[in-house]
């Protein structure tokens, strides 16, 4: 969510704007949350560095730091994340580090996790393989 730029100290005061901190020179700038709202439908490629909510459709590779699909959401590609939370619905492959299942929940994938929470209720068609 927040991504960390090393600038020289006599550089700190001039190149401050706001909605940049200055932490011991370090500039610390805080990253919106990407929305795909419902009736939106995306092909292609999407890349953010900080959070993504999507409750429309995309058809593509999502490349993102936190990734919830929401209960209307649907999305069919590859996604590559830290953070994945399925409410609505995934076709695909996924790679992340924590994936969490509501009980709305319907995948038809691969996935590829470190941690998992599942609600009871989760449809899955598919492999979950811990990595």
């Amino acid at each position: 969510m927040f991504r960390k730029i090393k600038i020289k100290p006599q550089q700190a005061e001039r190149d401050s704007t706001p909605g940049e901190f200055l932490l011991t020179g370090l500039v610390e700038v805080q990253h919106k949350p990407t929305i795909i709202s419902e009736g939106c439908c995306i092909q292609g490629k999407l890349v953010s560095v900080s959070a993504m909510h999507i409750d429309g459709e995309v058809d593509g590779n999502v490349e993102v730091e936190s990734l919830t699909i929401g209960q209307q959401g649907r999305v069919k590609g590859e996604i590559k994340c830290r953070t994945l939370t399925i409410i609505g619905h995934f076709e695909g492959v996924a790679e992340c580090d924590e994936l969490s299942l509501a009980a709305q929940a319907v995948v038809r994938a691969k996935v590829h996790y470190k941690r998992l929470k599942a609600a009871l209720g989760a449809t899955i068609h598919g492999e979950l393989l811990v990595r």
